[in-house]
Formats: C-alpha cells, sequence, structure tokens
C-alpha cells in the first residue's frame, strides 16, 4: 500500500469468506516494526472496525521507547464502516450462548451465539492464513478484545486456553445470558486443565475495567441518550467491575492453568472510554514493558 495514499501508514486490508462461519470478514493488518524482523509476534483483535487504527497508534507510539518488540496486528472486522455499522455481526460472532432477554430488548440483533464458529474461523483460517502471508511466530500470540470481544475472549479461556499465550480482556460483558461464563466456567475447570500450556511459555491473562462500569456509573453515562434508549438501559442491574472482579478470582483458582492474571480497575472511566486505555495498559503488563 502506498503511505502517501493511506492516513495509516504500512497497513493493509483484506477479505476472507470463512467456511466455519459462512460469512466474509475484513481483516486488517499493521506492520508495527516488522520490516527486516523475522518470526514476529502477532497480536489479534476483535471489533476491527472500531479498534484497529487506536491499536496501531498506540503501539507504534510505546515502541519509540523500545516498550514493546516488533509487533503485526491482525484485527477481525467486517465490511462495513465503523463499529456503530457492526452490532449485528459481532452480536452475532462474539456471544457464546443465546440470551433471550438481549434478544427481546434488541430484536434486530436476534443472531447470537456464534462464538464457537468464530473460535474455529481464529484457528483453523485465520491464523494458517497469516502464517502463509506473513514472517511470523505463530506461536507467539496475543489477543486483546472489548465488551463483546472481551466476553469472547473470556469464553476461549473456558474452552481453548491455549489458542493465544497472551489475553489482553477489556470489561468483559459477563451479564451476557444471565451470567453464563460464570456458569460454563464452574464445570470447564477440567477441560481448562488439560489443555495443553506450555510450560517455558505461561498464559498471562490481563483484565481491565472502568471503575464507573457499575450500574450507577452506567446510568451517569447514558444521561445524553434519548427516553427510551435510557429506559433500556435503566431496565437492566449490571454492574461490570464486580463481575470482571469475579472472573477473575475464578481464574486465579485454576492453578493448573500456569497462568497470571492481572485485574486493573481505571477511575473515572466508562464502559466507551476505557477500551483503548485497557489495550495500553494490558500491552505494558503481557509484554513486561516499563511500569
Amino acid at each position: 500500500m502506498n503511505n502517501d495514499e493511506s492516513p495509516l501508514a504500512d497497513t493493509e486490508v483484506h477479505y476472507l469468506t470463512s467456511d466455519m462461519v459462512n460469512d466474509e470478514f475484513k481483516i486488517f493488518v499493521g506492520h508495527c516494526g516488522t520490516k527486516g524482523q523475522h518470526l514476529v509476534p502477532v497480536l489479534y483483535l476483535t471489533d476491527a472496525n472500531g479498534y484497529f487504527g487506536g491499536a496501531v497508534d498506540i503501539v507504534r507510539s510505546m515502541q519509540l521507547g523500545f516498550h514493546l518488540p516488533p509487533l503485526l496486528i491482525v484485527g477481525i472486522g467486517y465490511r462495513a464502516g465503523g463499529i456503530a455499522d457492526i452490532t449485528a455481526p459481532r452480536t452475532r460472532d462474539l456471544t457464546p450462548t443465546r440470551d433471550a432477554g438481549f434478544a427481546r430488548l434488541f430484536p434486530g440483533q436476534d443472531a447470537m451465539g456464534g462464538a464457537g464458529g468464530l473460535l474455529q474461523f481464529v484457528s483453523r483460517e485465520l491464523k494458517p492464513w497469516v502464517a502463509a502471508r506473513y514472517d511470523v511466530d505463530r506461536d507467539n500470540t496475543t489477543y486483546f478484545g472489548h465488551s463483546f470481544g472481551g466476553l469472547f475472549g473470556i469464553y476461549m479461556l473456558l474452552t481453548a486456553p491455549a489458542e493465544f499465550r497472551r489475553y489482553i480482556i477489556g470489561s468483559p460483558s459477563l451479564w451476557w445470558d444471565r451470567g453464563a461464563m460464570f456458569r460454563y466456567g464452574a464445570f470447564s475447570a477440567g477441560e481448562v486443565a488439560s489443555s495443553r500450556i506450555d510450560g517455558d511459555h505461561p498464559m498471562v491473562v490481563y483484565l481491565g475495567v472502568g471503575a464507573n462500569e457499575t450500574h450507577d456509573g452506567r446510568m451517569r453515562e447514558v444521561i445524553n441518550m434519548s427516553a427510551e434508549e435510557r429506559a433500556i438501559s435503566e431496565s437492566r442491574y449490571i454492574d461490570m467491575v464486580a463481575d470482571t472482579v469475579k472472573m477473575a478470582e475464578q481464574l486465579r483458582q485454576l492453578d493448573s492453568m500456569k497462568t497470571r492474571v492481572e485485574l486493573e480497575i481505571f477511575p473515572d472511566e466508562f464502559h466507551i472510554t476505557v477500551p483503548l486505555l485497557a489495550l495500553s495498559r494490558g500491552l505494558r503488563n503481557v509484554f513486561d514493558a516499563p511500569r
């Protein structure tokens, strides 16, 4: 790509059709310090329509001070505009179960529960495509996801934890389907324990959430929305801070995962203000950058 014609230098866009999901994905690729490098680590992220550009700029800024190694960033998105335009497919792909209550409140997002298919797309289609096209270390991978993307990250941790070496999970939507991941995690600990984890490179899990992602904070966050939108928020009691703390404690109890679990709660931040802050802090944490 000609950097003079692109607002984000050294980036690419590709379109992959998935047999696992039976749909097309828009794949964003960002080269961050990779020129002349071999076997570089890969940062995969969901919701690339919203977070890819910020992720590339954050990584490149941190690399100026050698806080991060060279990274190839691979974003999973859709043939659409920004994150506001992809609510239906992201609900379909990032959620592990069907939430009947959510379907009643948001009838236009009735396709859901496709996280298993997306995981197969990442594992069996996207990762091999990346490895065949770029000079990457296929075992040195990091995942970042926020909100539903964070929920998808928790789903992977509880079903296929060895899929990534590092997980940066922002504000996971653990309220989904009345806390389905807590019920699922309770009986999937054996699956987690039996998964192959590289003892030389134990997993690192970083969870970040805004301090204002409580029910009271959510009510302040929606103050400028329409009365109808405020009513929907008020009808659901969601405390994402409490849920994230609870999940961190649950993950720490799975000693056989050989995993370091870190949790950070950001003062004064709301659900929509915290994503890239969680990514920045998470990258520093999982790559042992200066802190």
